[in-house]
């Protein structure tokens, strides 16, 4: 994995100063346009919300993008629980298909909504007076990467082996209403591998730096953005097994898709007049997408091991209830450490390189999954993404040897966990 990511991040440059100032003001730019007082806020229903759509139509369109419907359009309604009324709406949809036949019909799912609050009326000393919601973090921010990391992602379409879809939704203001429609009533959730939220991008500091949830406990996900902060090239990224709060994600994980939402956070502006662009960190904003461009590049070629979805299954041994690392109310542990801590003070430890496999020049990443029995044993062993027999046998025999766990926790009783772990044999340390 570090010998990809290390590729990956010369072919896609380390971008030139020239470069990075031009994506810098390509963000600069779609802030300013989402937040102009002409769109009235992008209330849902209004036309300021239809033109904020049209601008995202255009960007996609111009950027060469392939539009997934005609003019890039997925119109819905829906009675708003407030006022009663219908409201129109619209998803705005491009798509880069894939290069890999085997997995050119599964997708990656990159969204943000593009909706605000719109306006409210103030009297001050007897006459009214119109308030505009600029929306310049909530959720302008999240757009603007959105246009830009399609951009970026059609300028690299060869490298992607899953199809992406770059959906900018509509009505997240009320309920989250677009992505709702578009993994309930358009588009067959079963396709989507992942997706991706991109929700408030534009206020991280220094002592509060960009975030990367989970929505849940995945341990293979939650793994990879920890690997991809490793990059000295790329930000920091604080990384939870959490939700944060609710947004477009959360559709997608009622459905059993693994999510990630990028946000740098809430901050005192948050849905406020005083959310405008000045405030915003541009500069951030470019080092983040920097990191996101990557971990789609990532999530688009992965071979499998990032979309298990939680669920409770049984054994191959007997029927008794086995359950996914993220079901367990309290984890298995291993010195009274995590999943990492095993691989760092067990599996690498004690992992040999059989010599035949460096003559040959193999390597690779073995996905092993094991069951943590309720005594703390381990059973079940297997390789469940193979590489050669040399290395899967290598990482089958040092995981089987393991001391014993903790076990895992469930409603206060001790359960059988089933977890995955990935181990990768390098020939040679990265630089």
């Amino acid at each position: 994995m570090k010998i990809r990511l290390t590729c990956i991040m010369m072919i896609l440059g380390l971008a030139t100063v020239q470069a990075q100032d031009s994506f810098e003001k390509a963000l600069i730019e779609h802030v300013r346009e989402l937040t102009s007082p002409k769109l009235m806020g992008r209330e849902t229903g209004t036309a300021g919300e239809s033109d904020a759509a049209a601008y995202i139509s255009r960007q996609f369109s111009e950027k060469g993008l392939e539009l997934l419907y005609p003019g890039g359009y997925q119109d819905f309604s829906f009675v708003d629980n407030n006022s009663a009324d219908t409201l129109f709406s619209q998803n705005v949809v491009a798509v880069i298909p894939g290069y890999d036949p085997q997995l050119r019909e599964e997708y990656i799912v990159v969204g943000a909504h593009y909706d605000n609050l719109g306006t409210y009326t103030i009297r001050i000393n007897g006459k009214d007076s119109l308030c505009i919601y600029p929306g310049a973090d909530a959720n302008a921010s999240g757009v603007a990467a959105l246009i830009e990391l399609a951009a970026a992602a059609q300028g690299q379409f060869f490298m992607y082996k899953r199809s992406i879809l770059f959906v900018a939704f509509g009505a997240g203001q009320k309920g989250a209403m677009g992505s709702w429609y578009f993994v309930n009533r358009a588009f067959p959730p079963s396709s989507v591998k992942m997706m991706i939220n991109l929700d408030r991008l534009g206020r991280g500091s220094a002592d509060d730096p960009p975030k990367a949830f989970c929505g849940q406990p995945h341990y293979e996900l939650e793994h990879l953005l920890t690997r991809l902060t490793y990059n000295p090239f790329l930000p920091q990224v604080a990384v939870y097994g959490t939700d944060y709060f609710p947004s477009d994600h959360q559709a997608f994980m009622e459905k059993g898709i693994p999510v990630c939402m990028f946000t740098t956070g809430l901050h005192p502006h948050h849905q406020t007049l005083r959310d405008t662009p000045d405030k915003l960190d541009y500069e951030g904003m470019d080092a983040f997408c920097q990191y996101i461009s990557l971990f789609i590049m990532e999530a688009a070629n992965d071979p499998g091991d990032l979309y298990n979805r939680p669920n409770v299954m049984s054994s191959g041994t007997d029927r008794e209830s086995v359950y996914t690392y993220s079901d367990a109310d309290v984890p298995p542990r291993f010195m009274n450490g995590d999943v990492q801590s095993f691989l760092d003070r067990w599996v690498y430890t004690y992992l040999k390189y059989p010599r035949e496999a460096v003559l040959q020049g193999v390597k690779g990443r073995v996905m092993v999954s094991m069951i943590i029995e309720k005594d703390g044993t381990i059973t079940n062993v297997e390789a469940t993404r193979t590489v050669h027999p040399l290395l899967d046998q290598e990482a089958i025999r040092v995981i089987s040897a393991s001391p014993k766990w903790k076990p895992g926790e469930r409603n206060g009783e001790k359960v059988r966990v089933k977890i995955t772990v990935p181990v990768y044999f390098e020939l040679a340390p990265v630089r």
